[in-house]
């Protein structure tokens, strides 16, 4: 092993290494949900192939840290009609084990989360938002990185052979994904704070919470609205007190978070949609 493999290896903890292999251990038992055949697939060597499920991306410093954030996006919406999703089901498919963990694998080799609101900002951001609400009642200050502290993943595994949208998911996919995947999420992270990005998503968390109310501590749960079709600063702009709030209370928050690779394939919106997070920490109680 190479000194700077070392090194990085060295950052993750006890903790973080048996969350990291109780995680892959269930995705291994538990690869494929019913109704399997809407799924996205790619063909290797002729065959159909459909890849796992796969286990959140759990920062170096996640157990180190409080509050412990878990942020869940909807599904990875594996478009058959865009160049880049292409090349990660060719990929993934022919590496199994990677597929189980692309998402911790794309960040230690420095490349982009292959999730789109983490990649253009808008989670890491939101999550940010969403320390400074607990830090308000229980103390504490902002992460150095909160890229480094938190835990992100998609709620549902697996991506529709189409465009996928929430309402397009079948009913089936949230609850088996629920049962054989989030549970156990929940279980092994148990975050401080869950950040659900979409209403469906909310819904299905606050299910899970409920089931697992006497096996771990209940964990504040925040909803907002999933960064699609949102209005930019252009169709939406800021009143002179609204941009003062964002200069002084939420931008300065930017500066915790890491950019993306210059490649990557998303660039990130953060600028461009300022009003999305203001409604957010008004909506969260954080500005009048």
């Amino acid at each position: 092993m190479g000194t700077k493999e070392a090194s990085r290896r060295d950052i993750f903890d006890t903790e973080w290494r048996d969350a990291h292999r109780r995680l892959l251990e269930n995705v291994r038992l538990r690869p494929f949900v019913s109704k399997y055949e809407f799924s996205a697939y790619t063909i290797l060597q002729g065959q159909k192939i459909y890849l796992p499920a796969y286990i959140p991306y759990i920062g170096p410093r996640y157990f180190q840290s409080r509050p412990r954030i878990l942020c869940y996006a909807i599904n990875q919406n594996l478009s058959p009609h865009v160049r880049w999703t292409q090349e990660w089901v060719a990929s993934w498919a022919a590496d199994m084990e990677y597929a189980r963990d692309r998402l911790n694998r794309a960040l230690s080799e420095g490349k982009a989360m292959p999730i789109r609101p983490y990649a253009e900002g808008f989670i890491p951001l939101v999550a940010l938002i969403a320390s400074s609400r607990w830090t308000r009642v229980n103390g504490g200050c902002p992460p150095d990185c909160i890229d480094d502290v938190l835990s992100v993943t998609n709620f549902v595994k697996f991506s529709t052979a189409g465009d996928a949208s929430s309402s397009s998911i079948p009913t089936e996919w949230w609850r088996e994904c629920a049962a054989q995947y989030v549970e156990t999420e929940i279980q092994t992270l148990r975050p401080d704070v869950i950040v659900a990005f979409g209403q469906r998503t909310e819904r299905e968390i606050r299910r899970v919470i409920a089931l697992l109310a006497d096996e771990v501590p209940q964990p504040l749960l925040l909803g907002c609205r999933f960064p699609a079709r949102i209005p930019s600063l252009r169709a939406r702009p800021m009143t002179e007190h609204e941009s003062g709030i964002w200069e002084s209370t939420i931008r300065p928050f930017i500066k915790h978070m890491r950019q993306p690779p210059a490649h990557s394939y998303h660039r990130w919106k953060i600028d461009r949609y300022p009003g999305y997070f203001m409604d957010i920490a008004r909506e969260w109680a954080l500005i009048a």
